[in-house]
């Protein structure tokens, strides 16, 4: 009987060189490296069953996991599972997943000869360059129907994620301002109106920190002194003396000017609505119960798991590394991130993660 099962948390599984992404042939590699030494990728409710009521499992079950719900897990990622015997679940974004009607071709339909590779989706590319010739952030997501379709073979579950996967402003502390720029990360989306000129406050995990909320005056004031038209604000900006200038005259405001923070009781209605948002959109969409969410950035709070518990979510995963016993974990399931690594090093940290004691041990350094 298995003792503590590992689960696996990817992200891209793509050839775009990111610290999130695996490279398609060094994802295979994994799988195969896996099948060779015994292991299999278990389904959810499995895993839910081991975790939440203590269900034995064989020993080698491990839990392979995707979060957001990007395309190349539908492209790629699943019909490799599917070649190779494992099973997979994603941790959907339940407001990126798109109602396009066609699903896109998969790995599938190269293998198939109904397409060239080339004829993908251009799922390493999360990026184009505008008329200004700079790059811009072009995720792709898949789709309800292509999570349908991933479930009805039994190879992919679909679970939450949150709705939007946000950070929110957890303090008045600034040393920047926002300018007109690149973004640099898919989920970077404040909570927040965000205006050029606007204090870059503090930022933290939406369903972890109470906000903190620019004041009306505030957003009144930066509007009148500084252009909210993309390129008469990046002159602006271009003004070294002007922006250190502002940036000063700022932080002479009090906080109570800057803004204040939410309340306790808005803090959890927030947290309510953007959870049951995602459980109800997740049980509508796909049929079924939802009862499994994956924290954004592993973060949460004692409010929050316990709202995530009272709407439905009877197991919660975290980022954090330790064992997972069975029916012990089940509001902080532990996981640990795949790199882009050989498959010797997965096989390292799967011996490591199937034993509880080393698990635990390994677990209270790397979590501190």
């Amino acid at each position: 009987m298995l003792k503590s099962l590992p689960v696996l948390m990817y992200h891209y599984i793509s050839s775009w060189p990111n610290s999130i992404a695996v490279d398609p042939e060094v994802f295979e590699s994994h799988l195969t490296a896996m099948t060779e030494a015994g292991y299999r990728g278990i389904s959810l409710d499995s895993a839910v069953a081991y975790l939440r009521d203590g269900k034995p499992l064989p020993k080698k079950s491990v839990l392979i996991t995707f979060d957001d719900g990007f395309l190349d897990n539908y492209v790629t990622a699943w019909p490799l599972l599917r070649q190779h015997g494992h099973k997979g679940t994603i941790f959907a974004v339940t407001n990126k997943i798109g109602h396009d009607e066609h699903p896109r071709p998969t790995l599938s339909d190269v293998w198939d000869g109904y397409i060239n590779y080339e004829q993908l989706p251009p799922v390493n590319k999360p990026f184009r360059t505008n008329q200004e010739g700079l790059r811009i952030r072009t995720d792709m997501f898949f789709s309800w129907k292509e999570a349908r379709a991933m479930e009805a073979d039994g190879t992919m579950s679909i679970a939450g994620h949150t709705h939007f996967h946000r950070s929110v402003f957890k303090s008045s502390s600034f040393s920047s301002l926002y300018a007109p720029g690149v973004r640099k990360r898919t989920f970077d989306r404040i909570d927040e109106k965000v205006i050029y000129g606007l204090p870059r406050f503090e930022d933290g995990p939406s369903m972890q920190h109470r906000a903190f909320r620019p004041s009306d005056a505030l957003y009144e004031f930066i509007e009148k002194e500084v252009p909210q038209d993309k390129h008469e604000a990046h002159e602006y900006f271009r003004d070294e003396k002007r922006k250190r200038k502002l940036l000063e005259q700022l932080k002479t405001l009090p906080e109570s000017q800057l803004g204040r923070y939410e309340s306790q009781n808005e803090f959890e209605e927030r947290v309510y609505e953007e959870l049951r948002t995602s459980h109800r959109v997740l049980e509508q969409e796909l049929g079924r119960p939802a009862n499994v969410l994956a924290w954004p950035w592993g973060a949460s709070c004692e409010a929050s798991v316990r709202i995530a518990e009272e709407i439905g979510f009877s197991v919660l995963f975290t980022t954090k590394v330790g064992p997972n016993p069975p029916s012990v974990t089940a509001n902080h399931a532990h996981r640990f991130k795949v790199r882009n690594k050989s498959a010797a090093w997965l096989k390292s940290r799967l011996r490591m993660y199937s034993n509880t004691w080393v698990a635990k041990a390994y677990g209270m350094i790397h979590n501190k």
